[in-house]
């Protein structure tokens, strides 16, 4: 018989152990016991209150802006989105490596180096190819004119995530979960604002975004004095990390460069078409990452560890007790949104925004399949199988963009297949988990030599989803081992694209 009350330290009834698991002493006493946990509940809580400022925002800054306005941004965030992948060419990931930190801090100089180098370049390149893309996207005068300041938008969210990988390796996830909420309030309040002020239009949303990005960078300078320090004459030579770490852009680049070709390649074709259509699509999917990123996040999180420490024997009931609570975790909301979302958007956004509506119901197959791919995303770096995982990223790249290419039907119905196909895909990546954790079982072991950290990190959602508490960004997650963070990726977050 079920208890209906738990029983205090007292000895008198209470509530502590109402909805209590059998053999689960609950979160805060696991949390008191284990540093990572507590750890992944900071970073969980933290991108929680993240996702619901953002979605509250979001209500108002639809109504300000029109979806031409957000069309053209997006166009603008998936150029930015594609350099910002490589725009430290990795050598942010390496901060977490070293044994001490004077090199951690060479490292993550080299990186900031590197950003301000791509950075130039991106302006330059913008400059040159900018009447291309004008007439190319809604002939657009201002885009032409405001891609010039792409740079700068790589500046920041480079230099946020470079930032955020120091604190990952000092521990002090608190300030990676706070400076997430601030920048999640900070960018579309300041879009918000912008908005009001110039009443709507590309150059305000750009704007608002630059001075919610530079808020963020700013109050991650302020917590982090020591990174402005002088090393020391006894410190090692970037060239000697360059030549060290050399190997990093080479095995950790080529998934990072697929997955982000195959995210903004999604909305540069879509736009292409209508930019307008673009801009309903970015609404849908930025909202559709909200119960993505908190159960994919969560759920990939906890489990993580377990995934790194299995035991041959053990690995194939572990993920399959992994798919079968983000199943259930997933069921319901995504059941949810497939049948409320064209009714739910233009009741919540505005009339403006009917069409968002049936993209969020079209991508809503595929979104689910993230939720259930993400937590064992890592399985195929954790038994040293990347060959394979790479081998999968160019085939979910070359899916939609082939299909978006391809197809001669209209937006909406091209958007439902699209959503069906890259379903199908991500269950073809589960019947490969699965059959890579049967041969682990058996003492098949991969040969693939790992891709960056020893310990391989959760996925995270490029713009928005949870990241491990080793590191504020996987170095696995940028290709489709972390589905999670797939999204066509939006500067309005931030982070870089995953």
């Amino acid at each position: 018989m079920i208890k209906p009350m738990g029983v205090g330290r007292s000895g008198r009834p209470g509530l502590s152990g109402r909805f209590r698991w059998p053999g689960w002493p609950g979160w805060s006493g696991l949390a008191q016991r284990s540093p990572v946990l507590r750890s992944i509940l900071t970073l969980v809580s933290g991108t929680a209150a993240s996702q619901g400022i953002t979605l509250v925002l979001q209500i108002f800054i639809a109504r300000v802006y029109s979806d031409v306005d957000k069309g053209l941004f997006g166009v603008y965030g998936s150029i930015t989105g594609f350099v910002i992948t490589f725009a430290a060419l990795r050598f942010d990931v390496t901060i977490i490596l070293p044994d001490d930190d004077r090199s951690a801090r060479v490292l993550q100089r080299l990186a900031t180096r590197c950003v301000l180098v791509t950075s130039l370049l991106t302006s330059a390149v913008c400059m040159a190819g900018a009447r291309i893309l004008r007439d190319h996207y809604h002939h657009s005068g201002e885009l032409m004119w405001w891609l010039m300041g792409a740079g700068v938008t790589v500046f920041l969210v480079s230099q946020i995530t470079n930032i955020q990988y120091w604190l990952t390796r000092q521990g002090r996830f608190g300030d990676i979960a706070r400076n997430r909420v601030l920048q999640s309030a900070a960018v579309p309040v300041c879009q918000l604002v912008m908005g009001l002020a110039l009443h709507g239009g590309l150059p305000a949303i750009i704007i608002g975004t630059i001075a919610g990005q530079l808020v963020a960078l700013l109050a991650l300078h302020m917590r982090t004095p020591e990174l402005r320090e002088p090393l020391g004459d006894d410190a090692p030579s970037m060239r000697a990390m360059i030549h060290r770490y050399r190997k990093m852009p080479l095995l950790n680049g080529p998934n990072a460069v697929v997955d982000s070709v195959r995210n903004n390649g999604i909305n540069l074709l879509i736009g292409a078409v209508s930019v307008a259509a673009l801009g309903q699509f970015q609404l849908a999917w930025n909202i559709m990452q909200v119960p993505v990123a908190l159960i994919a996040g969560s759920v990939s999180l906890v489990f993580l560890k377990r995934l790194a420490d299995a035991a041959p024997g053990t690995m194939l009931p572990l993920v399959r007790a992994v798919l079968w609570r983000a199943c259930l975790a997933a069921v319901v909301p995504f059941a949810a949104l497939y049948l409320l979302a064209p009714w739910l958007f233009p009741f919540v956004f505005g009339a403006t925004w009917h069409d968002a509506g049936y993209y969020a119901r079209a991508l809503t197959p595929w979104l689910f399949m993230n939720v259930l791919t993400s937590p064992i995303a890592n399985i195929f770096v954790v038994t040293e199988r990347q060959s394979q995982l790479l081998a999968f990223a160019v085939a979910y790249c070359l899916a939609p963009l082939g299909w978006l290419w391809l197809s001669r039907l209209d937006l909406m119905p091209t958007a439902v297949v699209l959503g069906w196909l890259m379903a199908g895909m991500l269950a073809v990546q589960l019947v490969m988990a699965l059959a890579v954790a049967r041969d682990y079982d058996r003492g098949n072991r991969g040969t693939s030599t790992p891709v960056g950290p020893a310990a391989p990190t959760a996925p995270t959602a490029p713009a928005e989803s949870p990241e491990s508490p080793e590191s504020p960004e996987s170095p696995e997650s940028a290709g489709p081992a972390a589905p999670a963070e797939s999204a066509p990726p939006s500067p309005e977050a931030g982070e870089e694209p995953r």
